[in-house]
């Protein structure tokens, strides 16, 4: 039961934020595929009580749109891998040129799982490293923001767990 009301707070919640983008059944889909990405389009029409071609024809839409990706995510923690959050400050006379060139640099970086860039506040970019441990880490993201000469300043914050992220609870293994 408590369940159920936490799935219909998210589905009000999410309808309020995107505004007309997903209804109720494009969000029931997409929460079940959240919990199993590899269910198939039989199995959610049988849990939602709809018609096959339904919801084929609504996840299809919405991937194609660009909305719904899935995606496989390797748990970090459960990994038993080192991880941390950048954030960066990049040099006030920097090109914004130079600054794509390093975004760049960031997204293809084997080492990087994400890339945030921020505006307004105190840091521009937030990089998130993951290595297999701590000092490899220390070493991979000292190496990758020394290599440039646009960064004022930047901040590690190593991670020790995530628990919750995709709107999804893990459960933490210590």
């Amino acid at each position: 039961m408590l369940n159920e009301l936490m799935y219909e707070e998210e589905i009000a919640i999410l309808k309020n934020i995107l505004k007309g983008k997903l209804d109720d059944l494009d969000i029931k889909i997409y929460q079940l595929l959240r919990e199993d990405g590899r269910m198939s389009d039989t199995k959610i029409a049988e849990k939602l009580q709809v018609s096959i071609t339904t919801v084929r024809r609504r996840r299809m839409r919405l991937q194609e749109e660009g909305i719904l990706q899935i995606i496989a995510l390797i748990l970090l923690r459960a990994a038993n891998v080192a991880y941390a959050d950048v954030l960066i400050k990049f040099k006030q006379n920097v090109k914004m040129e130079e600054i794509k060139e390093f975004i760049s640099r960031a997204v293809f970086n084997p080492r990087i799982y994400e890339a945030t860039e921020y505006f307004g506040g105190e840091y521009d970019l937030l990089l998130r490293f993951f290595e297999s441990n701590p000092e490899k880490l220390k070493y991979h993201i000292d190496k990758f923001l020394r290599e440039v000469d646009i960064v004022e300043i930047y901040r590690i914050f190593p991670a020790i767990g995530s628990p919750k992220a995709w709107y999804r609870k893990f459960t933490l293994k210590f």
